[in-house]
């Protein structure tokens, strides 16, 4: 019975078998602290621009979008899949209401990189 668990496990725990489990793929995020912000990277490779939504909600930034596969040759058949396909969606909460802040988004070699600004009034920061 142990063996059996062990193996299921594997199975389930393997990057294709997560690449096929669409709740589970959540891009990668870097956070900075700025001088009048915050600065928020997300590592979307193979994620065009048109498929991504940004929101603001409080102190919470939501990130959706998908990230499709491109079939390469007719009749093409997978032998190994580790990178993550399909839907995503990210939320990162700061300490700060965000909604009150500048917002400015640029989409860089596969990297989304959202600016939150400071209007000026110190109430807005976090400290």
């Amino acid at each position: 019975m142990a063996g059996h668990f062990e193996r299921l496990m594997h199975v389930l725990l393997t990057p294709a078998a997560r690449a096929f489990q669409k709740t589970l793929w959540q891009p990668p995020a870097d956070i900075y602290r700025l001088a009048r912000g915050w600065l928020v990277k997300f590592e979307l490779a193979g994620v065009r621009p048109e498929e991504l939504e940004v929101q603001v909600c409080g102190p919470r930034l939501v990130l959706r979008g998908a990230r499709r596969d491109v079939r390469m040759e007719e009749g093409q058949q997978s032998y190994r899949m580790e990178i993550a396909y399909n839907r995503f969606e990210r939320v990162i909460e700061l300490p700060c209401d965000l909604e009150g802040m500048h917002l400015a988004t640029e989409y860089r070699d596969g990297m989304l990189l959202v600016r939150f600004e400071s209007r000026g009034s110190d109430d807005e920061r976090a400290g």
